[in-house]
């Protein structure tokens, strides 16, 4: 068994972070000191594999800053691509969740509404129990409805984003 599976090597002594971005300390392989460590996968998320481990970038990045990372990490702005340690937040999975962007299947472009015959019903998720909010004539009347209650009941963790 090697010394480096047996001893992983600290986050710190592998890479130097700058601006969100990991870089390499040292050579190896086809790796070269100073080149961007991890790569972009399918699912808009960055990955880096250290100490024969695949990790997310962000996860990495958040213990370099503060030692044990959380189960869950929320960024703030909703882009996954964007790991700067400002960025992210210590989140439970709920709160993960509410920080959601719209889904783009959503065809209203809007978080929490749904469609009732003419009208446009808003609905949120408070403590895995979804409470309706109402009725409204125009899609911007609900869509404030939910904005309204997810400031109340998500705070910090509202959005409305596309």
């Amino acid at each position: 068994m090697s010394t480096q599976s047996m001893n992983p090597v600290s986050y710190i002594d592998l890479f130097d972070y700058k601006d969100g971005k990991l870089f390499w300390k040292r050579s190896h392989g086809r790796v070269k000191a100073g080149d961007e460590a991890g790569y972009l996968c399918a699912n808009g998320r960055r990955y880096v594999r250290a100490n024969g481990k695949l990790r997310f970038l962000h996860r990495v990045i958040w213990e370099m800053h503060h030692g044990e990372c959380p189960e869950f990490l929320d960024h703030i702005d909703g882009n996954p691509l964007n790991n700067r340690i400002e960025n992210l937040r210590p989140a439970t999975k709920q709160q993960n969740a509410q920080n959601r962007k719209v889904r783009r299947t959503n065809k209203l472009k809007t978080k929490g509404v749904q469609v009732r015959g003419a009208k446009f019903a808003a609905y949120i998720w408070v403590d895995k129990q979804q409470k309706y909010l109402g009725t409204f004539e125009t899609i911007n009347e609900a869509g404030d409805a939910y904005m309204s209650a997810a400031r109340k009941h998500h705070k910090e963790f509202a959005t409305c984003r596309l």
